[in-house]
């Protein structure tokens, strides 16, 4: 018999821009944000709390056309991210700034998780070369 028959990815293997990545939250083993962007495991962080971040901060700024973010799993289910939102920080703001939800620190708010624990969407163009992104 097949060890694996029946047993659900925890993860996807992906590919992302390069980027420094840094987080409040610390990781459990070997479950770190680092390895989780670079698509080898996901990120396994323990005791989040309000306000903490996972910050993206790209070494080439670049447009971002869509992102996904999932968070939970078929093992950890109720481990996602509630009341998080995702946020790019352009590299310069653009003359329509003000139609956009922003943070105090210029961050745009761009999407939120679903119950679901999932973000997944576009950044609008007019944003223009992303230099950060953020949960």
């Amino acid at each position: 018999k097949d060890k694996q028959f029946g047993k659900v990815n925890l993860f996807t293997p992906h590919s992302n821009p390069d980027a420094e990545v840094s987080s409040q939250i610390k990781a459990y083993k070997q479950y770190t944000l680092k390895r989780a962007y670079e698509g080898e495991t996901f990120f396994w962080g323990l005791l989040p709390q309000p306000g903490d971040h996972l910050l993206f901060i790209f070494k080439t700024p670049l447009f971002i056309k869509k992102y996904t973010f999932r968070s939970g799993n078929a093992e950890h289910p109720s481990d996602r991210l509630y009341n998080t939102t995702v946020e790019v920080l352009p590299q310069q703001l653009p003359v329509t700034y003000d139609t956009y939800n922003t943070t105090a620190d210029g961050f745009v708010i761009v999407g939120k998780f679903d119950s679901l624990g999932l973000a997944e969407g576009s950044v609008p163009r007019v944003l223009g070369i992303i230099r950060q992104m953020r949960l």
